[in-house]
Parts: C-alpha cells; structure tokens; sequence
C-alpha cells in the first residue's frame, strides 16, 4: 500500500475541489443573486436546481461534504462512494420523474439528467482509478476491498482478540485481492457479486453501508444475521440460506487473506516444511525423486494451429480413468488424445502457498457448492486430475460392493478380470505400505495419538492401520491436497501419463487448457467434440471413439450440455459424504508435520471409515469450528489439535444438472440414514480422541459446540446436531450420475462402459459407480478403466 498520494489520488482530489468550487459560487449566487455576472446567470440558476433540488440545506450539505472529504480524501473514502450511490440514487429517480412527466415538463429534467450522469462517470471512474492506485489492487474494485478491510477487522477475530492480530485487516484484504488476479476460476466473480451484495445488505434494514459501520454495530449486525434465527423468522428458508452463505463465503476469504500470510504462521505455532529443522535428514533417508512429469510433452492454445483436428480415440480427461484408459488403450495398439480443461503444472513449480496452488490445481474445482450452499465439493482441475492433489489413498473395492453390484443389481461386470485389473493397478502404481511409503516417524503426529488410542480400545490390525497407498518415500510436509513437488506421490501427472509417451512414442497426445463443451452428434454416432481454450478460441476434434472420463460432475455437466437425450445424465449421484471432528490438547501436537491423512479406521460397521488428517493452516482454517472468537481461539491452538474425518458412502439421491450461478447446479440432502451414520460415526471418532488424552472435541458444527468428556458427548452431541443443516460437510468423492446399468430406463452406460443409443460414446470414470462405496475411489476408477480398455477398444471395432 502506497503511503503518498498517488497521480490517480490527486486526480480524484482535483475533480473533487472542482465541484467544490461549483457548489460554493452556485451557493454564494442563489443568495447574493445581484452580485451574479450576467454570463453566469444561466449556469447559477441552473447549477441551483440540480444542486439542491429544491432545498438550500441540501447543497449546503454537499458543499460541506465536498469540504469535507478533499481534507483527507484517503480518510473519507467511504464517505466518497456513499456519494457515488447517491448519485446513482439521484440519476435513477430523476428518469423515473422523466419518463413520467408530460411532454412539455419533461424538458425540465434534461439538464438535471445529464449533468447528473456526467458528474457519476466522472467521480466513478477517477474513484476507481484511485482507490486500485492507492492499494495497488489487481482485482477486486474499490467498494469491494474496503468492503473485505471491513469484513476482516471484525471476522477473523471477533472483538476479543483484534490485538492479536499479525496483520492489518487492509492486508488481509490486499492479500485476498493478489490472490483473485491469480485464481484461475472463472466462476471467481460471485466473489466480486458477494462482496458487493454484503456492503448493501445492510440498508435493508436501515443499517449504513457495511464498511461505513463502526466495528461493534458491524460485528453484531453480522453476528445476528449468522448465528441468530430470530432475524429470519419472517422471510422464506431460502433468503436465510443465501444471507449465511454470503457471510460464510465473506469469512472464508478474510480465514485465506489471513492464514495463508507467512507472517501469521508463528501465532498458530505453524512451521512450513522448507523451514523445519531435519528437513536434510528426511531428504536423506528419501532421496529418490520418482517423477517423470519434466518429461511429460502436452500442448498448449498456441501449439493447435487448426480449427479442426483429427485423433483416433479422443479421452475427455486426464485423471486416474483418463490416464489409465489412455495406457492400456496404447498398449492395445490405439492412438490417444486426451483433452483436459484444467492447465499443465509442472511439479517442479510447486510451492508451500497455499492459495497460489489452489488456484493451479484446483480452479473451478474449488467452487463446486450444492444448491443450498451447505455441501462442497472438492475436484482438481489439472493434467492429472484429482490424482495430483488428493491423498494417494488406497482401498480395494469392497467386496460387498461388487456383490452388490453384480448380483443384487445384475450389472454384468466379470468379477475375475476386474479383481485382476484391480491387482494389476496395484502394481502398475506402486501402492505401498511404510516402510516403503514413507517412515513411521513422518506419518500425520495427530494420526498416530488416534491410533494408538483405537488400539487400546481394542481395534485390531484389519481394522486400524496406516494408510496404504501410491506414495514412494514421503517426507511428510504435509502438502498432500496443494501437489507434491518432490516426486513422492505417483500421479498420473507424474508416472502413467509420462511413461505412456516414453514407451509408446508418438501414440498418447495431450492438450491443456481446453474445456471440452459439447459432443456433437449425427444420429446414434459421435462425430466431434467441441473444445474451447482460455482465451475463447474454440477447435473442433474429430475421432472414431470417444470416452468421457471428466470426473462425475464434469461428465455428466457434460453430456447433460450436449443434448444427448439421455434422461438419466446426472441422476442417482451419490458421495462419500465427509464431516471432521478436531481434538484439542493440552502440549503440542503438530499434526500439520507428516503425511496428510496417515490411519484409517474401519470397522465391521460399514456404515462409515474413519481417517485422520490435517491440513496447513489456510485450508484447516476452513475446516476448524466456531466463527468470529471462537474460531480464532481455536485456530491460535492449531499445533495442538488433531483432527479425523468420517467417510459415509451416500444414497443415490443426489442429482446434477446446468443450472445455478456456476452452471453446475447439485441437487443434494442428505438422507436420514446417512446422517445418522455420520453421526454414529463422529461420535465414535470423539470418544476414541477423548480417551487418548484431548483436553476437548469440536464437530465442525454450525453453532459452536465442545465436548470434554465422554459423558458429555453422548448426552449432547444428538442435541445439538439435529441434522445435516447443523453441520458442516463436504466431499471429494463424487460418485455416480451417469450410473452403469442393465437398461436406459434406469443408467447411462452399460457393463461395456457404452452410452445408450451411441455406437462410439463411452463414459469411465466415478460417475458410472452404480453405487457409492464408502471408501476412498481412486483404486476403483483406476481398476475400472484398466478393466474398461479392451472391452471399449473390442466394441470400437480394432482388435
């Protein structure tokens, strides 16, 4: 932030006295009408009109307020907008008079009108300019990051800790705005719409423009329209909803203006991993850097030079189905060319901001909200999908899946050549356990006070355990979910895909940054696909088969958009609906230094799967309980928590459809039963922290609640959590939505992976699960996409 004046700012301030100067003489005049020059009667008695309307004590007003704001224009910078508004205000209701009036008294309004609509152009367009001066911003307007300065003077730590504070609220604010630039979403801009809809929220009520509020009528204003019904008893459920979303959404930016800042970090008791004291030592005992992704060849907007281009098998996608479809289809003889929306991240680039990577691998994928805004859903948006920033977590497929799916739902899947796929994809990624994964001692530390705590309650080896999963050598920085930049984790950005182009050159293609937006059809075949790049450029991609492997949102969104005519496209979509429960202690824990999500537990209950995890403070600070105080209490004990997640594999009952701000409109409540297993589950989760020790448990509940005993938790946390509208959950696991099936009456593929009613269209990915699985997908899509390959590359006509 700039401390002088800038060119903009005096620019500001010349316009300013300009009027100024205006509105005295036009005063001066009306008062003194004999003194007026001749030449300037016209110009004073019109300049009276539209100054003051009609009242005196209004231009004197403005004239004081002129006055007032050149003395410090940076100090009544508010006080400049709020004018702007009137201004509007004023331009609004003198056309409304216009249009209304007769003929010939509309002539009167004329004058008013445009020098009205010329002062606003003018002061709104020198205002911007000087504000973005003032504060360098690259973003966010004027109105909109005072209104965020606002937001976090009184959100991130309420009015008991404001002293505690590492940085100012302007620079949580600036650091918000730097982000955005970067942020590759597209849908970025409701946070633009939020930001601006907070700031006028409150002259619904006969409340002053947010910002311009003192810090306590605005801490309370926002407390009572956040934690208190009483406001909404009056207006429909879904104003009530839209009001504590927009809150919500406003808090969290303020949770990543501040916790992602470096200078925070010793407050929380954080250290990043570049930082920590045997950071040799770990790279000693783990040299290898095991990724082949710097000699991954993938092109770019200005590397396709046709409009029209032509590929043998064209893949939607570059995650774990796209990517082992893509091998396996080589292998078999065929050439591939997949087409990925999200952009090329080389992992060499990686680094410890956390928002800069979100922006990277996530775009999008971080904005994906259910209809009532309660439920996110976290997808990466990269080459490499989802497998480049989640956990690397491996579970077989259950085999009360499989049996469900084959012989209760009769989908005629070969349980022998899948259970063999399976075992191939566990070899072909090196899933592993430690020692080979990583050392004991760079597992999650919160992880392990868990375990230990479940196994003297009883839990056995089959069911409690370290993780396993496609990780070689971890060193536990705990960046799991923000990319692996060290070569630890075996992508498919880091292993498959490359190794396809170095085996088999010249066979696998891949473009980035290109959303593909419809498949375009001639009766019952597929005969391109449209794709279009970032800057808007579209190409058309021809081919002999095409499969769609964009995730189980995307492909639906997908073929929803291209107007297949399949009735069933986003239906029956289901997740591992997640929820967390954060344990307290007394001494450090430092659950941030270790491998992300490092135990599982799962019992014969199979309801539910228990993980602990942890995340670096920006991303955990989304997920800690409480709001204002309470939360930045809580996140001032950050390296004495832990925290577990409970997995509940969902209902079908979820639907997907192009609609909603973001075009990805998710239709989802959770049934009772599933709730109710969530609950069982993070109680279980609860009492297991309590007895390792945790001074307190925290669901990550709407109002804040916290257990210290045992006791406690069981005759309260069903109180407190009536439902799902009283907690917070999420998912990265969407599943289903273009289900497999033995009919289009009820799916859209059938056990060979085809759409119904195309000859060459193919869908492998998560949305095809005729069921959600309750475990972490990724070996399951995997297995399913190698078990896919030769039944896809048989029906496509080579053999």
């Amino acid at each position: 932030m700039n401390s002088e004046l800038q060119l903009a700012e005096v620019r500001l301030k010349s316009f300013l006295k300009l009027l100024l100067i205006a509105s005295a003489f036009i005063l001066f005049f009306h008062i003194f009408p004999h003194l007026t020059p001749g030449f300037l009667k016209n110009f004073a008695a019109n300049g009276y009109a539209v100054l003051t309307q009609g009242s005196f004590l209004q231009g004197v007003c403005i004239t004081l307020f002129l006055a007032l704001a050149i003395g410090d224009i940076r100090r009544f910078s508010p006080l400049i907008r709020l004018f702007a508004w009137i201004l509007v205000i004023a331009v609004v209701l003198t056309i409304i008079h216009w249009i209304r009036a007769s003929p010939v008294a509309a002539t009167l309004y004329g004058w008013p009108l445009l020098t009205y609509a010329v002062v606003l152009a003018i002061l709104w367009i020198l205002f911007r300019a000087a504000g973005k001066a003032r504060y360098g911003l690259k973003y966010l307007s004027i109105q909109q990051f005072q209104t965020l300065e606002a937001l976090a003077e009184v959100s991130i730590a309420g009015d008991s800790f404001t002293e505690k504070l590492q940085i100012k609220p302007v620079e949580v604010a600036w650091n918000v705005d730097h982000y955005l630039v970067s942020f590759k979403a597209k849908s970025k801009w409701v946070m633009k719409l939020v930001l601006t809809g907070m700031e006028l929220y409150p002259l619904l009520s006969l409340h002053p423009l947010l910002s311009l509020m003192q810090p306590n009528e605005r801490l309370n204003f926002l407390k009572r329209r956040f934690l208190s019904d009483i406001e909404f008893q009056t207006v429909p459920k879904w104003y009530k909803q839209y009001v504590q979303a927009a809150i919500r959404m406003s808090k969290q930016l303020c949770y990543m203006g501040y916790y992602s800042d470096a200078r925070v970090y010793g407050s929380v008791g954080y250290v990043r991993f570049s930082n920590r004291k045997d950071v040799a030592e770990r790279k000693q005992e783990f040299p290898e850097n095991n990724s082949l992704a710097d000699k991954l060849l993938v092109m770019n907007e200005p590397d396709v030079k046709a409009k029209e281009i032509t590929a043998d098998v064209v893949i939607v996608g570059s995650g774990a189905a796209a990517s082992i479809l893509a091998n396996q289809l080589v292998q078999l003889g065929r050439k591939v060319l997949l087409v990925e929306r999200g952009g090329h991240e080389q992992p060499a680039t990686f680094n410890e901001n956390e928002v800069d990577m979100v922006s990277r691998l996530y775009a999008d994928g971080a904005l994906q909200l259910s209809r009532d805004f309660r439920f996110q859903v976290f997808q990466g948006s990269c080459v490499g999908g989802s497998t480049v920033v989640n956990n690397a977590v491996c579970f077989k497929t259950p085999d009360y899946i499989l049996d469900k799916w084959i012989n209760e739902m009769g989908i005629g899947m070969d349980r022998t050549k899948y259970e063999q796929s399976m075992n191939e994809i566990y070899s072909l990624m090196h899933v592993a356990h430690t020692p080979i994964m990583t050392d004991e001692k760079y597992l999650n530390p919160g992880g392990k006070l868990f375990a230990d705590a479940a196994a003297k309650l009883g839990y056995d080896k089959s069911q409690l355990d370290s993780v396993v999963a496609n990780i070689k050598g971890c060193l536990g920085c705990g960046y799991c979910n923000i990319g692996c930049k060290y070569g630890k984790k075996l992508s498919m950005l880091d292993t498959i895909l490359p190794q396809t182009q170095i085996n088999f050159p010249g066979s696998l293609q891949i473009i980035a940054g290109c959303e593909v937006t419809s498949f375009n059809k001639r009766g019952n075949e597929i005969v391109s696909i449209t794709g279009k790049f970032n800057n808007g450029r579209t190409i058309s991609i021809k081919g002999n088969t095409f499969i769609c492997s964009a995730g189980a949102i995307s492909s639906s969104i997908l073929l929803l958009k291209s107007n297949l005519g399949l009735a069933n496209a986003g239906k029956r979509l289901a997740f591992n609906l997640g929820t967390q429960i954060t344990a307290a202690y007394k001494q450090p824990v430092n659950s941030y230094d270790g491998l992300q999500i490092s135990h599982f537990l799962k019992t014969e209950d199979r309801r539910y799967v228990m993980e602990t995890w942890y995340n670096p403070p920006m991303f955990q600070s989304t997920a800690m309980p409480g709001w204002f105080e309470q939360h930045f209490h809580n996140m001032q004990q950050y390296a004495n928590m832990a925290c577990t997640g409970i997995l509940v594999g969902t209902a079908s009952n979820a639907e997907v459809k192009v609609a909603g701000l973001f075009g990805r409109d998710i239709n989802y409540v959770p049934t009772e039963d599933d709730f109710d297993s969530l609950m069982d589950g993070l109680e279980k989760a609860a009492e297991i922290y309590l007895s390792s020790g945790a001074e307190r448990v925290m669901p990550n509940t709407f109002e804040f609640y916290e257990y210290k005993t045992v006791e406690e938790l069981k005759l309260n946390l069903r109180k407190n959590v009536k439902s799902s509208v009283d907690i917070s959950t999420g998912t990265g696991h969407p599943q289903g939505g273009n289900v497999m099936s033995t009919s289009a009456k009820t799916g859209v593929v059938d056990e060979n992976f085809k759409v119904f009613g195309y000859t060459n269209l193919f869908v492998c990915d998560a949305s095809v699960f005729p069921t959600s699985l309750g475990v972490n997908p990724q070996v399951t899509v995997m297995s399913l996409a190698h078990y896919a390959a030769p039944l896809i590359n048989k029906i496509s006509g080579v053999q």
